[in-house]
């Protein structure tokens, strides 16, 4: 998986017009909205703040774009705190395997792997049953916000339209 924050996107795309943005970012994207972490300490020495040990200050940091794209070894990317998935987030309101996407001959689909504190789309439950994604779709995993982009929607959000 390849991700970018969202100010380098933004930088190394001004000027850029959409066409042209689009011919050399085709993916979808899903985009790791910032806001509270909830880390899980897995590692405690590696969290400092002003040469303290301690976390990082909720609400602090920036959004993150990940490109999505099919792994070619199994038939859906898989997203928790477990270090085996495709996409890794270390917080603690996540399980270990949350959320299972799959790219389907009309677009990607996401559902729910069975986890603890459950997902939302769009403020409804998900379940195990797949649901489509569509452009500017926002999920809740845990306390983990996301929202989903074509390449055109992740453009119109890096020039200021969400």
């Amino acid at each position: 998986m390849r991700g970018y924050l969202i100010s380098w996107l933004k930088k190394h795309s001004d000027g850029q017009r959409l066409e042209a943005f689009v011919q050399a970012r085709p993916e979808e994207w899903l985009v790791w909205e910032a806001g509270p972490w909830r880390p899980t300490y897995q590692n405690k020495d590696t969290l400092a703040h002003d040469g303290e040990r301690g976390s990082p200050p909720h609400g602090a940091g920036e959004s993150l774009a990940i490109a999505l794209e099919p792994n070619p070894r199994k038939p859906y990317l898989s997203l928790g705190r477990g270090p085996d998935n495709d996409i890794v987030i270390d917080d603690a309101t996540l399980s270990r395997l949350h959320l299972l996407f799959t790219r389907e001959a009309a677009g990607w689909t996401v559902r729910d792997a069975g986890s603890t504190n459950g997902t939302t789309v769009e403020g409804a439950r998900l379940g195990p049953d797949p649901v489509a994604l569509q452009p500017g779709l926002r999920m809740v995993a845990g306390s983990v916000r996301l929202t989903f982009y074509d390449s055109g929607g992740l453009y119109l959000r890096l020039r200021g339209a969400r």
